[in-house]
Parts: structure tokens; C-alpha cells; sequence
């Protein structure tokens, strides 16, 4: 029977830990493996914390070499928000009060899992009132084409001087340098992380996830739009592609009007459906194409409905003198849908004896033309 060795976590700091120890079976030797950390804010009350990992085999602290350091922090209302740069010593700034949960996971060169271990961290108010001067680290990515990334880091500022050091991690290698060019050998989700040092040596990390594919995908058109009267603004910012970067967005807006922008606008000259076409096209050549029929309108607070014109000469001046008015009406489609029906109440309402007419109509705007 194994016996498990429980290492206790000596902190000043008040918060909660739990432990797993993974046993690992030899024929011959029985290793217990095991792992803790220690937090440390930046100072007493701080929302930057320092996290160092202390790892043990049969209760003997060992070296980090050819080991990765899987660190998560989650919330219990929304799960984990943000992986940390996988090393045996990292930081993080949190951002919000709250409870949150650090979670460490030790994992060996072949990817199995040798021990676990997480705490509780409390941030309050003071802790993000105080919090220091930090670098930012930003991840952008260049260019990309199926499983190849170029990730670069020249968004990254610190406002106390210049940025000295940049240190990547991506599927468990390192790298160094501003801008990096990366090939994955793994498909699916992964994450890239990066650090930047300042001359004076704070430092800041960001992660970021990336879906890679191995082969060329076909891209998904998507736009919204806004509406201001007869203008029109357009957005097709949430149209992707997995493969590789969108090179082309070729807009057909229905008045004869085109334009070749991520982002744009046409204004229309005159009310009704206009049938929108989005074409985008990926880096490897592939097409996709998104179609929308929008309404546009004046809104121009249409008020008043009048009779024109009747097919009974005798009734005439009776049928033409008939008005009708409402509260505004903002729509031109849905002031005529009502002036429709005050025309077929009028007529329904006709004496027996009358031959129903044949009435023409129009409606008219707020200013002047309400019935009097």
C-alpha cells in the first residue's frame, strides 16, 4: 500500500488550497509526485500576484527541466477566464473583485498529468485601487494560412520606458523576438502565450487561442447594419475564416451603389427593400457570399390620409372631402397599411344605397397637410 506524502502550503496569505498526488508505478521504485505554490502580491494590498511553483517527488523538491506548468484561473460563476504563461514562476493582474480560483496542473514531456493543486485569491476594492504600473502585453496576429501563424507583438507598450524582452510559448516550445512565424503540429484550439520584460524588469504576459486547420476552409459571409433614415451603415467585422485571414469584402447595396471595405455606407434616394450582397473572399482564393433584404424609410411622422378620387361623379366632392389622421407614423409601409384600412372602414360604412366607389388615396406628412 502506497503512502501518499501531503505537502502543506506555507503562506502569510489567508486563502484555501487543496492538493492531488498522482502515484506513478514502477516495477521496482514508487514515485509520489506533488506540487504546490506559493502568491505573493506586488505589495500589501495589490491586484498583481506572483505565483511560484514547488514540485517534489517522494517529498524531495526536484527541478523543473522537460516539465510544463499549466496554470488556470476561474471563476465560480463563469469557469475559467485566462490560462497564465506556462513556467514555474508567473504573475497576473486581476482586474475585478472577486473570489477567484488559481489552478496549478504539473504535466511531464509526454503530456500525462503528475499532480495538481489550487487555491482561493480574494481581490477587493483596495487591492485594485493600489495596483502598480504594468506593462501591456499584446498578442496581434499578421498573417496566417492554415497551420502557420506570424504573431506579433509591436501593440505592446509600457509607459515607464521601453520594452526590452519578448518571450513566446507556443505548443510547448520557446521563443524569442518581437515578431515570431509558427508552424503548429497540432490542430484544433491552442494557445500562444507571450511576455514582455521592460529595462527595468517588470514584466507583463497575455494569452491568446487560435483554432488551426490543415486544410483550406471556405469563409463565412456575415454583415449587420444600422440604419439613420435613408442612410445606411454596414458592418462585416463577424464574418471568419478558419484556414487563413479575409483579403476581400465586395458590397452590392441594391441602388447601384458598391464598395470594397470591411466597414461602410451608402445612403438611398428613395424608400423600399434593397436586397444587400456581402462577397468575401480568404487568402486562398475562396468565395463567399451573403445576401439580406432590408427596409429603409424616411421616417418622416406621416399624419394624414386623404381621399382622392372616386369612380361615381355624383358622390364626388362627398368622397374626396373625407381625411383621416393618427398620431405620427414613422414608416412609410405602415402608413399606408393604415390608410388602407380607414379607406375600407369609410367604404364599409357607406349607406346600402350607395354603388361603392372605387377611391384612390394618398397619405401626407406632418406640417401642414392635417386634416382640418
Amino acid at each position: 500500500m502506497k503512502k501518499l506524502l501531503l505537502i502543506a502550503l506555507l503562506s502569510n496569505l489567508t486563502a484555501c488550497g487543496s492538493e492531488d498526488v498522482f502515484d506513478n508505478k514502477d516495477e521496482q521504485i514508487d514515485i509520489n509526485y506533488a506540487v504546490t505554490f506559493s502568491a505573493e502580491p506586488y505589495d500589501i494590498a495589490s491586484p498583481v500576484y506572483k505565483f511560484t511553483a514547488i514540485y517534489t517527488e517522494n517529498d524531495i523538491v526536484q527541478s523543473a527541466d522537460n516539465l510544463i506548468f499549466d496554470w488556470s484561473i476561474s471563476l465560480e460563476t463563469e469557469g475559467e477566464i485566462t490560462s497564465l504563461y506556462p513556467e514555474q514562476s508567473t504573475q497576473y493582474q486581476f482586474t475585478d473583485t472577486a473570489t477567484y480560483k488559481v489552478k496549478l496542473t504539473l504535466i511531464n514531456d509526454t503530456g500525462e498529468q503528475l499532480a495538481k493543486f489550487s487555491r482561493n485569491i480574494e481581490i477587493t476594492a483596495d487591492d485594485i485601487a493600489t495596483g502598480p504600473v504594468l506593462p501591456k502585453a499584446v498578442i496581434d496576429i499578421t498573417n496566417r494560412r492554415t497551420s502557420t501563424y506570424v504573431f506579433n507583438s509591436n501593440l505592446s507598450s509600457y509607459s515607464q520606458g521601453p520594452l526590452s524582452i519578448f518571450s513566446w510559448i507556443i505548443e510547448g516550445e520557446e521563443f524569442s523576438g518581437s515578431e515570431i512565424s509558427h508552424n503548429f503540429t497540432k490542430m484544433g484550439p491552442q494557445e500562444v502565450h507571450l511576455k514582455v520584460t521592460a529595462e527595468d524588469l517588470t514584466q507583463a504576459t497575455t494569452m491568446t487561442s487560435v483554432f488551426v486547420v490543415n486544410e483550406t476552409t471556405t469563409p463565412i459571409a456575415e454583415f449587420n447594419y444600422t440604419k439613420d433614415k435613408l442612410e445606411v451603415n454596414f458592418n462585416a467585422a463577424e464574418s471568419s475564416n478558419q484556414s487563413s485571414d479575409i483579403t476581400s469584402y465586395q458590397w452590392d447595396f441594391g441602388n447601384g451603389d458598391t464598395a470594397s471595405n470591411i466597414y461602410t455606407s451608402t445612403t438611398y434616394s428613395a424608400e423600399g427593400p434593397y436586397d444587400i450582397t456581402l462577397t468575401v473572399i480568404s487568402t486562398e482564393g475562396v468565395t463567399s457570399t451573403k445576401t439580406k433584404t432590408i427596409n429603409v424609410y424616411e421616417e418622416a411622422s406621416y399624419v394624414t390620409c386623404d381621399v382622392l378620387t372616386t369612380s361615381s361623379s355624383i358622390f364626388k366632392s362627398t368622397d374626396e372631402g373625407q381625411c383621416f389622421s393618427t398620431s405620427p407614423i414613422t414608416t412609410n409601409i405602415a402608413a399606408k397599411t393604415w390608410c388602407s384600412e380607414k379607406v375600407k372602414q369609410y367604404k364599409d360604412g357607406l349607406p346600402f344605397y350607395r354603388i361603392t366607389p372605387t377611391l384612390t388615396w394618398q397619405i401626407r406628412q406632418q406640417g401642414n397637410n392635417e386634416c382640418s
